[in-house]
């Protein structure tokens, strides 16, 4: 049984088009049976699952809805955890959609026994001929480069395993075998939190990058700072926490620096190596403010948990 958790906080716009990515069979590959457990704080989001749950005929053991009680999403998710059913685990956000059949290859490297957790690929559904846009595109690829430069394609697959290395799997397209662990209710960066648990219980993690998720970045410097400062912020506090243990810390400004090439050489034209000039202070203005506010004030999970991104909805 395949089991899927969609976190979603104040994105009625978006969570049917998410449910039924997964849901209607033909589009996603799911295999039968399995279950959907929608996990929101907020009536309207929830209201907008169960239309589309009515609407694709789930039955109430394929589609489930959990209120939580708005503390953020790795209370959602603990919550979430203790319902599911599935050997494997899918996890992702109601403010991203999957491409036609990324469910089943998702699922594809389950079949090596010593992988834990496998990611997908998030793909920016934004357009490029703008500043943010062409960000989107450009860390989203990157990151699909660095999980195929650190792990090693299966012969004969469309997939990698990461054996001696690897890189996070992404929180918009991911999923688990179902493994008893706990996730902390203050954690930043959930995604790599659980990526560098299954590590330490000696399961690798592999990347599927067929398995495609669209992903809306956002066009905002405030949005940007807000949601990139939490994620990539995150890793201090993961550190501090001492999940470092088989694996290295794998985001930090010095672990960056090596794909200054990859930027410059992304661009296709002048106006985008502009764009990836103005990336450069960006980020480090990125960087010195997580150093302010995780080692200097000491900050955490924000008050009330959710954090809303408001331009990637």
């Amino acid at each position: 049984m395949i089991s899927v958790i969609i976190t979603s906080f104040k994105e009625p716009q978006t969570i049917r088009k998410c449910i039924s990515s997964i849901a209607d069979r033909k589009y996603s590959g799911i295999s039968t049976p399995f279950e959907i457990i929608q996990v929101s704080p907020d009536e309207l989001t929830l209201k907008q699952g169960k239309k589309e749950a009515n609407k694709l005929g789930l039955n109430k053991n394929q589609y489930i809805q959990v209120r939580d009680p708005k503390k953020g999403k790795p209370f959602a998710l603990k919550m979430a955890l203790k319902k599911v059913k599935g050997d494997i685990i899918i996890l992702t956000d109601g403010d991203v959609y999957f491409e036609k059949d990324a469910v089943r290859k998702l699922l594809k490297p389950f079949k090596e026994e010593t992988v834990g957790g496998v990611s997908g690929r998030p793909k920016s559904q934004d357009k490029k001929d703008n500043c943010f846009g062409y960000w989107g595109h450009l860390l989203s690829d990157s990151a699909d480069h660095r999980r195929k430069k650190t792990m090693k394609k299966v012969e004969g697959e469309d997939y990698y395993v990461g054996k001696d290395s690897f890189f996070p799997m992404s929180g918009y397209i991911m999923a688990i075998r179902n493994i008893d662990f706990d996730i902390p209710e203050d954690v930043l960066s959930d995604d790599a939190y659980i990526s560098y648990s299954l590590r330490n219980m000696n399961l690798d993690i592999a990347y599927a990058p067929k398995a495609v998720c669209y992903v809306k970045y956002p066009t905002n410097l405030t949005d940007y700072y807000k949601q990139k400062v939490r994620s990539l912020g995150g890793f201090k506090q993961l550190k501090r926490m001492g999940v470092f243990q088989r694996d290295k810390q794998s985001r930090s400004f010095l672990i960056e620096l090596p794909y200054t090439f990859f930027v410059l050489r992304y661009a296709s034209n002048i106006k985008e190596f502009f764009w990836s000039i103005l990336l450069f202070p960006v980020r480090l203005i990125t960087w010195i403010k997580i150093f302010w506010e995780m080692d200097i004030l000491k900050k955490g999970m924000p008050e009330g948990g959710w954090e809303r991104i408001e331009s990637t909805k």
